[in-house]
């Protein structure tokens, strides 16, 4: 080899850019950590079927992808970016000594540690502009536009930052006057100025650094040339660590300062203008964990890892003594006096069924009084869980399907279930239809306004409230409860849909118990023994016997104001999905918390048919038949399985991969097996239609709470699905039939 060559990939190799790559790689991976979730969310690699690319590559703000959304996302990741800068420079900058003799210090660490951020910067903006060519349908010159938005934003934070720190930095020189530094920089360790100077014997960092040190060659100054680093071994070890410590202050104190902003900013999260796009809140809070987790390995040193797993400890008592803090409850809800539970089902006798039973049925023949029939179809409707496209659908489909039928369908509605979003979208719909016997209703508004994003100002306040620090709370009836995510949701749901739905469960006793509109019967799940909360108007024991997995919310919360409780909470309670939302604490003894109904019966057919089962002889006797008409937010999938090589990790996770993956596919197994059950056990007509969400592997909507405009799209064209009018000419055949 040349001495030409192998000095030029000497150069290369301790290269400062290459060098700080290495040490990320060796000494802080928790910062490569932050950078590999970024990566993999914006190529589709995480997260994916939640829509989580989507908040980076598609941001909104006020309900829009603009110039403005952009920009404050791009004045996140340049938060971001600061973050990982400062980070980085007060975790490795003792290791390369050369640098306390550079004027700006950081400026210069954070320029030759610009790999990793420039890398990703060149990656967002292809696949952003892919991304809206593609799926919003717009013009070159509105990508453009919002691409600039996000530079401008991105350029905005850290220019700032970097103006701060060229004003508060001071490198050798500016410490300890020109002399010192010019006699240094040009002078050896055998300069008697330089030791008169120093007014002791100059020590020898490399003698004495434990091998702390890294070997750099080259630099880029700032004006990206390349530069050979200047020796630093005659300088005094304290004077150059003085200039680290005085750096490493300033980037402390900045680290502060963005915190207390977050925090700040949480003060105003009710506050549209202050509710940024969610990929903004989860870079925020990726600057948070990553300032707090450099904070602590630069104190702690080699302690880091123990004062973690003992801070997590600690985090992990005081919520035993204060869990009042972290705890969303149903509001509206009494907690005054704790139901108790474990006895909740001695109170359900054979009277109180017999009761229970009279009182439905009652019911029952109110509505088939309304449909001015001797023997109606009685309609069942099951609607499946799956965010806001679960929400627009049920609520598309209902909405068609009682235009073509001339509302035949909702007059012969008798029952809705369902789980999560599709339930919010059956209760609208349910509520429109009420409002348009007294006003004239825009149904086709109702649908788009499902399609408005939710998760926005939940991300936000996870990140700049629950994840920090509580700071607000509001009191209903007397009940004092904190405003977490939990209470941000039904917030947002109510602006979304004007309003409409912010009553209580007992403003809709009156039109459910004359059969002026379908009963709803919602199902959360109940965390600590599975079992499952069954709320409606109506008590409901004949569906909660002693054996049964199911708790009557009417009998368990009896002195505890039940009907009082938030109609948006119980949507909320049913809607919970794990992590984005919060579980909800109700007031038994012991104390029991709920959330998403998806977990036991995501697609509603288990609480329909032992509805149907325990009403069995009045229906079979009062109706010309049953019609389950399942609106899914998706096709059904191929039995199909795809051999696999069988690789250790395969091996390893696999059973327990495979096991939550089909989750719901044995849930739907079982609702065949009942609905077989019940058809054997009915002596009447039973009917089983699927209206389906054009959504497959191949043709996905994200499960969130926010979509974008091909896949708001894509949810209404799906009316036009083959097999979705094949089912509704079925279904105006067997209504207008008189069999």
């Amino acid at each position: 080899m040349s001495k030409s060559t192998s000095s030029f990939l000497t150069k290369l190799i301790y290269f400062f850019p290459l060098q700080l790559f290495f040490v990320h790689i060796k000494k802080n991976q928790q910062l490569l950590f932050f950078w590999l979730i970024l990566f993999l969310a914006i190529f589709g690699e995480l997260g994916l079927k939640y829509g989580i690319p989507y908040l980076f590559l598609a941001p909104e703000y006020l309900g829009e992808l603009s110039f403005a959304s952009y920009f404050i996302i791009g004045f996140a990741i340049g938060g971001f970016v600061v973050a990982y800068n400062i980070s980085s420079y007060i975790m490795n900058g003792f290791r390369f000594p050369f640098l306390a003799t550079l004027s700006k210090p950081f400026f210069k660490y954070s320029l030759n540690n610009s790999f990793i951020p420039s890398l990703f910067l060149a990656c967002y903006f292809v696949l952003a502009y892919n991304f809206l060519s593609e799926n919003e349908n717009f013009t070159q010159a509105d990508i453009f536009i919002r691409l600039l938005g996000f530079s401008l934003g991105y350029i905005l934070f850290t220019l700032g930052s970097t103006l701060y720190f060229l004003a508060t930095n001071k490198d050798f020189e500016k410490l300890f006057g020109k002399e010192i530094a010019r006699v240094l920089a040009i002078g050896s360790s055998e300069d008697k100025p330089a030791k008169a100077l120093l007014q002791k014997e100059v020590k020898k960092w490399y003698q004495n650094n434990d091998g702390k040190n890294w070997r750099v060659e080259t630099y880029l100054n700032g004006r990206l040339k390349l530069r050979a680093t200047r020796k630093s071994e005659h300088y005094d070890e304290k004077m150059l660590s003085q200039v680290f410590r005085q750096n490493h202050i300033n980037a402390s104190l900045f680290q502060i300062s963005i915190i207390a902003a977050i925090i700040f900013l949480g003060l105003f999260r009710e506050n549209d203008y202050f509710i940024i796009p969610a990929g903004a809140s989860v870079v925020l809070l990726f600057t948070i964990l990553l300032m707090l987790s450099s904070a602590i390995r630069s104190w702690t040193k080699g302690w880091s890892i123990a004062v973690i797993i003992s801070a997590l400890f600690l985090l992990n008592f005081a919520s035993k003594q204060f869990s009042f803090y972290y705890e969303s409850k149903a509001y509206g809800l009494s907690y005054a006096k704790k139901a108790d539970y474990m006895n909740s089902f001695k109170t359900i006798t054979p009277l109180k069924i017999k009761s229970d039973l009279s009182e439905s049925i009652e019911r029952l023949e109110k509505w088939k009084a309304q449909t001015g029939e001797e023997k109606p179809k009685a309609i069942f409707v099951a609607t499946s869980g799956g965010g806001s496209r679960a929400a627009m659908w049920s609520f598309l489909a209902m909405q068609h399907l009682d235009e073509v039928s001339d509302f035949k369908i909702s007059k012969h509605m008798v029952l809705g279930t369902g789980s999560s979003g599709g339930m919010i979208g059956l209760a609208y719909y349910r509520e429109l239809m009420l409002r348009k016997l007294t006003e004239e209703v825009d149904f086709q508004q109702g649908f788009y306004n499902l399609g408005k994003d939710i998760l926005n100002p939940i991300i936000f306040t996870l990140t700049v409230n629950d994840a920090l620090i509580r700071t607000q709370r509001f009191e209903q009836n007397g009940e004092v409860h904190w405003k977490d995510r939990g209470f941000i949701f039904e917030k947002q749901l109510h602006e979304n849909t004007q309003y409409v739905l912010d009553k209580p469960l007992k403003a809709y006793e009156e039109a459910e118990k004359n059969a002026q509109i379908p009963s709803l019967i919602f199902t959360p799940s109940i965390i600590n023994d599975s079992r499952r909360l069954i709320i409606n108007n109506l008590p409901l024991s004949f569906l909660c016997q002693k054996s049964s997995e199911n708790v009557d919310y009417q009998t368990l919360f009896q002195d505890n104001d039940a009907n009082n409780i938030n109609f948006s909470t119980i949507l909320r309670m049913t809607a919970s999905f794990p992590y984005v939302m919060p579980t909800t604490s109700l007031p038994t003894e012991p104390e029991i918390e709920v959330f998403d109904s998806g977990l036991k019966d995501n697609f509603g057919i288990k609480t329909t048919v032992n509805y149907i089962y325990q009403l069995r002889e009045w229906l079979s006797e009062n109706t010309s038949g049953i019609v389950i008409l399942q609106v899914k937010d998706g096709l059904k999938r191929k039995n199909t399985i795809k051999k696999k090589s069988q690789s250790l990790t395969h091996v390893l996770f696999n059973p327990f991969g495979s096991l939550y993956k089909n989750l719901f596919e044995v849930q739907q197994y079982n609702n065949a097996e009942l609905l077989s059950i019940l058809q054997d056990n009915y002596k009447g007509s039973i009917k089983l239609y699927n209206y389906e969400l054009n959504k497959s592997d191949e043709n996905y909507i994200s499960l969130s709470w926010h979509l974008q405009t091909k896949e708001k799209e894509q949810i209404l064209n799906s009316i036009s699905l083959a097999s979705n009018l094949e089912t509704e000419k079925q279904l105006m055949t067997l209504l207008n039939s008189n069999r």
